[in-house]
């Protein structure tokens, strides 16, 4: 144990704790800042994603009723 306290007292590393931990945290708000960018660029493509699958739902729906419409007025004519 009295090797441990001397090699602790013998370290010079008090000078550069503050620093350390300045640019840790520095490093933890810019890591934190990026999450929130990147949540809220997913959230706004998951919603562009959702709505063109609206709108491709909607056009299947249009072109399957314009095929069922097309069927019936060549079957009737016929």
């Amino acid at each position: 144990m009295n090797t441990l306290a001397a090699l602790a007292q013998s370290s010079e590393t008090t000078e550069w704790t503050p620093l350390v931990v300045v640019i840790l945290m520095g490093a933890m708000a810019l890591v934190l800042g990026l999450a929130r960018l990147l949540r809220r660029v997913l959230g706004l493509l998951t919603r562009v994603v959702v709505s063109a699958g609206a709108a491709m739902t909607g056009l299947a729906t249009v072109l399957a009723g314009c095929t069922v419409l097309t069927t019936l007025v060549l079957f009737y004519t016929r």
